[in-house]
């Protein structure tokens, strides 16, 4: 474990401005999402078949023969071969579900506040992590850096669950832009295993161009587009089930309220 310095009150304040707005947005998005449901938007395209309602936008990674090679897991993995575990014990009663997509700007917004908390239980047993990688911001704003990255990170879980976990927090401290498509390039994201002991080697690099992953990651999509009735939003954090909401609160109190979430569940198993 690395100590950390005490966050400046300027740095403090901008990640809880940072966590309002991403709060904000989600709110809108779940807003968006039952007017969809309810019928209340309705976007007519113009088609071949005719007219129809448009609740998905683009998919562009489809089309390239990784992404639709045969599904294989990554080692190890649990709830059906579509989830990577993390935590010293996988017998925890307590389940923390995380749906992410590493170019999902919101994904490391909720880790910024949220990583250290969790990881702190899973490392002590209290609880065991499962993490879903999904693209959902190829799917709309195309590109393929989620479905690389989710790929890589799948690749690293082959060598080991704690080059796993490493490289995907990397991953989000060094997130691009949303509209920067940086994650579509190999090169860049072996670049970024090489900060992870074990992940430099012809093995991993060999894994990450392969492409071998990708209909995992879209098998990932494909459960959540199913779990949240065909409007995906990222993240999704869930204790034994039940979803936790992010609030327009400031990081702290957020953090206070997640923490509080975990310890109920815990104190509830037993």
């Amino acid at each position: 474990m690395f100590a950390m310095a005490p966050e400046s009150n300027k740095r403090k304040q901008a990640r809880e401005k940072a966590a309002a707005a991403y709060a904000a947005e989600q709110a809108n998005a779940r807003r968006k999402r039952q007017y969809l449901i309810g019928g209340l938007v309705l976007v007519v395209i113009a088609a071949a078949v005719g007219i129809g309602i448009a609740v998905q936008h683009h998919v562009s990674q489809t089309s390239s023969s990784a992404a639709n090679g045969k599904l294989v897991y990554p080692a190890n993995t649990v709830d059906g071969g579509l989830a990577i575990p993390y935590g010293t014990d996988q017998n925890s009663k307590v389940t923390l579900v995380i749906y992410e997509d590493f170019r999902c700007p919101y994904c490391k917004e909720a880790e910024s506040m949220f990583n250290s908390i969790y990881s702190a239980d899973a490392e002590a047993g209290k609880i065991k992590v499962q993490y879903h990688i999904v693209n959902l911001i190829d799917q709309n704003d195309g590109g393929t850096g989620s479905i690389q990255a989710g790929n890589a990170a799948a690749c690293a879980q082959d060598v080991g669950n704690a080059e796993f976990k490493a490289y995907h927090d990397i991953l989000y401290s060094n997130q691009p832009d949303e509209t920067d498509d940086a994650y579509s390039s190999n090169p860049t994201l072996v670049s970024y295993a090489k900060q992870v002991s074990g992940l430099d080697s012809s093995t991993f690099e060999s894994c990450v161009d392969s492409g071998k992953y990708q209909p995992w990651v879209k098998a990932n999509y494909s459960a959540l587009n199913t779990a949240e009735g065909s409007s995906v939003s990222t993240p999704d954090y869930l204790i034994n089930g039940t979803r936790y909401e992010l609030t327009s609160a400031s990081a702290a109190s957020q953090e206070a309220s997640f923490t509080a979430a975990l310890n109920k569940a815990i104190t509830a198993a037993g």
